[in-house]
């Protein structure tokens, strides 16, 4: 008999599977040597907000969780100051924003209700393999990090089993960008662009 995997149960319990294929870019997550974690962090750009999806590839019987936060200084707790990072965790499939400030396994480091502003979240299996977490957020929220449109910003992820600390953490610095449309074809306006002989 063959034990069913967590990503596997999940998709006959919600009876979906999701993908990242409608984001308009993405970035690869390296770990803090370089390699490939085969994740990926894929993103839209919008005026006011950014819709997030991480496709996480890893896979257990035990189940997965998968978190990504939008760091000051590219740790999982703050430096000291008015703002904290703002971490999103998924491992139901509702994901949720967490406040670092601890670590515990018993939910004491969930920030408070009033601060779950987070719409079209969802951790679901994916469509390939491992789990997929998506969510929109806002650029900018009061006591948190602001996601920056022009300059660097430095994202913390990680993920894995469920009552473990995680098993793959890093963090990457992304410039997000809206995605562009494609150069318009260059016309040459009757102008002979023929090589001359």
């Amino acid at each position: 008999m063959k034990l069913l995997t967590a990503a596997t149960t999940l998709s006959l319990v919600y009876g979906a599977a999701a993908s990242c294929s409608d984001y308009d870019n993405e970035v690869k997550l390296m770990d803090q040597t370089g390699a490939d974690t085969g994740g990926t962090l894929y993103y839209t750009l919008g005026d006011e907000d950014i819709m997030v999806c991480v496709h996480n590839p890893t896979e257990s019987e035990k189940g997965i969780w998968t978190a990504i936060g939008f760091s000051s200084n590219g740790k999982m707790l703050a430096d000291d100051g008015p703002t904290h990072n703002s971490i999103i965790g998924g491992w139901t499939d509702t994901p949720m924003k967490f406040d670092m400030t601890s670590q515990a396994f018993d939910g004491s480091g969930v920030t408070p209700s009033a601060t779950q502003t987070l719409t079209d979240a969802s951790y679901l299996p994916s469509d390939d393999e491992g789990m997929v977490l998506k969510f929109t957020k806002k650029l900018e929220e009061e006591g948190e990090v602001p996601i920056k449109t022009n300059g660097e910003n430095k994202i913390i992820f990680s993920w894995g089993e469920p009552m473990s600390f995680h098993s793959v953490y890093s963090h990457v610095k992304v410039n997000f960008m809206a995605a562009q449309d494609p150069p318009e074809p260059e016309t040459n306006d009757g102008v002979d662009t023929e090589p001359q002989t």
